[in-house]
């Protein structure tokens, strides 16, 4: 193994004979022949060096010599505009099923891979942003930061990619830099990402909501301060809680279509607020205690429903089938509309409210149960519980 200093004169050396800053990180950091991973070829040594001062100073030769050729300028070698570049079969093949998505050639999607201005992750607070926006691109199947994160396979396929590449730290901090990449513009000009939708989403959106505010309830101790939907998605073990939580409530759904949920609640919240605002409060029809209602009498109609005692409103959704619905919280509740584990029913037993659109679009539905949220601030709704 070569020493330390040994490598850092290896490094000074180098970077002296070549004109440009992206050869010297080239000769530096290649994951094969650089002379960081000649130096050290144990992984969990390389690791541990670049949690040293020396690592620090080896990474100032690059910004040095970026300094001197500028981004731009010395971001390629001045030859013939080619290189080749090794990849594994399976990124390759990757990368032809998203350029055909596209309708471009391989050619033109790695050309526009590569173009994440350089200026962006220099400015990274992050200095394992290049890591992890590299893992993000090769892992990512064409999906966005969300969606990454949010799905289990994809994101252990990530965390797994970053480390391979040399980033640190636990598997929240990975996911959080990676979104945090997202909404500071980082990732900005990479290739326009595929869209995902949920199958049969009206079946369990409200087990996610209900879900969301368990968690932050659970988790009240740990974070006194209050825990974001983002913080819950980007830590697999507490995404894996909120999964058990909403399975439990709307039971046979995959944890990816669950958190996908979550993020359409908190979306359309932002999405229709003002909107919200300004919309007639909607009249709840009183249907008495859930032990005594028949979920096959309620109309098999779009609506919005409430479900509440005495003292407080307990959990406001919208639905494009309200008997579908509540005999989907009678089933996980013995039919008391909310499981006794989320809220224990002590002072009175539950009441259902219910208002029937004949015709109303979900968009409506969505407009009425914000304003109606908005009004009774229920112990449930995610955005309420979370305020």
């Amino acid at each position: 193994m070569t020493n330390s200093a040994e490598l850092f004169s290896q490094a000074r050396d180098a970077a002296a004979q070549l004109k440009n800053w992206a050869d010297v990180s080239n000769v530096l950091f290649d994951q094969e022949n650089g002379l960081l991973a000649r130096a050290y070829p144990d992984v969990e040594d390389r690791k541990a060096f670049m949690q040293s001062e020396d690592y620090k100073a080896i990474r100032q030769i690059v910004s040095d010599a970026l300094d001197r050729s500028g981004v731009i300028q010395g971001s390629a070698p001045e030859k013939s505009g080619k290189f080749v570049v090794r990849v594994p079969k399976s990124l390759h093949g990757a990368l032809e099923q998203e350029a055909n998505r596209e309708g471009v050639s391989l050619n033109q999607l790695v050309v526009t891979k590569l173009a994440i201005k350089l200026g962006q992750v220099r400015e990274s607070p992050k200095a394992e942003f290049a890591m992890i926006a590299q893992a993000y691109l090769e892992s990512r199947d064409g999906y966005s930061t969300d969606r990454v994160i949010a799905d289990p396979e994809l994101d252990k396929r990530f965390l797994h990619r970053c480390r391979e590449l040399g980033a640190v730290g636990t598997d929240y901090e990975i996911n959080w830099k990676l979104m945090s990449a997202r909404k500071n513009s980082y990732l900005k000009d990479m290739p326009k990402t595929r869209k995902y939708t949920p199958r049969r989403i009206d079946d369990f959106e409200y087990a996610s909501e209900i879900a969301l505010a368990h968690v932050c309830r659970v988790f009240a101790r740990q974070y006194p301060e209050g825990i974001s939907l983002d913080r819950i998605i980007c830590d697999p073990v507490i995404a894996a809680e909120f999964d058990k939580f909403a399975d439990a409530i709307s039971p046979g759904f995959l944890p990816l279509e669950y958190r996908w949920a979550a993020f359409g609640v908190r979306k359309a919240a932002g999405r229709y607020k003002k909107q919200a605002a300004k919309a007639k409060l909607p009249t709840f029809d009183r249907l008495g205690v859930t032990k005594s209602i028949k979920a096959s009498k309620i109309p098999a109609k779009s609506g919005i429903y409430i479900f509440r005692n005495e003292d407080d409103s307990i959990f406001i959704g919208e639905t494009e089938d309200l008997r579908n619905r509540i005999e989907r919280h009678f089933e996980c509740s013995e039919s008391q509309g909310i499981p006794d584990w989320v809220y224990h029913q002590q002072k009175s037993p539950l009441e259902l409210g219910i208002v029937v659109f004949e015709s109303a679009k979900s968009t409506m539905r969505k407009i009425s149960e914000l304003r109606a949220i908005s009004e009774f601030s229920p112990l449930l709704n995610y955005m309420t519980s979370a305020a």
